[in-house]
C-alpha cells in the first residue's frame, strides 16, 4: 500500500493538503514553514514552477512567474529536496509538467523517488497517455494522481476510478484555480456522484479559502487542497500563518 493511501487510512479527519510553488517566496521560507508546522500538514503538494501552468488562475500564474524569475526550476528544486529533507511526518507529492521530465524519464523518476517524493500530479499527461507509463511509475513506487472534473465523461471517469492508486483529485469547478465566495453546487453534485461509485479517497481541489467551506465538505470528501488562498496572502504580505492555522483547525 502506498504511503499516500496510508495517510487516508490513518487519519480520522479531513486530510489537509497545502499547495506551494517551490522556491516561492523562497526555499528558506518553505524550509522554515514546513519545519514549524510539520504536524499540521498531512500531505504537501509542491509545484515545480512552469511558464504556462494549466488551469491556474491569476494568483498561481503570478507565483509561478515570480518563482521562475528567481531561477527556480526542476533541477534546483530536486537539489533542494535532497539537501533539505522535508520532515518525515509530511508525505510529499510533486505537481510538475511532463515535458520537464520526459527526456531521461527513468533517471528523473529515480531522482524524484530518492528525494522522498511519494506521488506525482502531472497536468499535461492526460489519462489516456498516462496509461502506458503506469507500470513505470509503479516500478519507482510513485503514485500517479488523476484528476476528475464535472466535465469528465462517464467512460473516462470509470477508467480513472478503476486505475487510481491513492486519491482522486476532484476539480470542483468549471474554470481555473482561485478563491470562490461559495462552494460550487455543481462540484458538490459531481462529488456525490463519484462517491456513489467508488470508495477511493476523494480530495476537493480549487476554490477553497474559508473555514465554512471546509466544514461543509466534512462527510463528503476525504481531504482538501488549498493553494491559491495561501499564495494570495503571501503575495499580499498578510498574516499567512494565522490563516493557515485557522483552516487547519477546521479539518480536525
Amino acid at each position: 500500500m502506498s504511503k499516500i493511501l496510508d495517510k487516508f487510512k490513518e487519519k480520522k479527519k479531513l486530510i489537509f493538503i497545502p499547495f506551494f510553488v517551490a522556491g516561492y517566496p523562497s526555499f528558506f521560507f518553505l524550509e522554515d514553514f514546513l519545519l514549524k508546522y510539520k504536524d499540521k500538514i498531512d500531505i504537501l503538494e509542491l509545484g515545480i514552477p512552469f511558464s504556462d501552468p494549466i488551469a491556474d488562475g491569476p494568483i498561481l500564474e503570478e507565483v509561478n512567474y515570480q518563482a521562475i524569475k528567481k531561477g527556480v526550476n526542476f533541477e534546483n528544486t530536486i537539489n533542494w529536496l535532497k539537501e533539505k529533507k522535508i520532515p518525515s511526518q509530511i508525505t510529499t507529492i510533486l505537481l510538475l509538467y511532463f515535458n520537464l521530465i520526459y527526456q531521461n524519464l527513468e533517471k528523473n523518476l529515480q531522482r524524484i523517488k530518492e528525494v522522498g517524493i511519494e506521488g506525482l500530479v502531472i497536468p499535461d499527461l492526460p489519462f489516456e497517455e498516462a496509461e502506458s507509463f503506469l507500470e513505470l511509475f509503479k516500478s519507482y513506487n510513485l503514485d500517479l494522481i488523476f484528476f476528475l472534473s464535472p466535465t469528465t465523461n462517464k467512460d473516462r471517469k470509470e477508467k480513472i476510478l478503476k486505475l487510481a492508486e491513492s486519491f482522486i483529485y476532484c476539480i470542483s469547478v468549471k474554470g481555473v484555480t482561485g478563491e470562490r465566495e461559495e462552494l460550487s453546487s455543481d462540484g458538490i453534485r459531481f462529488i456525490k456522484g463519484i462517491r456513489e461509485k467508488s470508495n477511493k479517497p476523494l480530495v476537493w481541489g480549487f476554490g477553497l479559502s474559508r473555514r465554512e467551506h471546509i466544514r461543509a465538505l466534512k462527510g463528503l470528501v476525504d481531504g482538501v487542497i488549498v493553494g491559491s488562498a495561501f499564495a494570495k496572502r503571501i503575495l499580499e504580505g498578510k498574516d499567512f500563518e494565522s490563516y493557515f492555522l485557522d483552516l487547519f483547525e477546521e479539518t480536525l
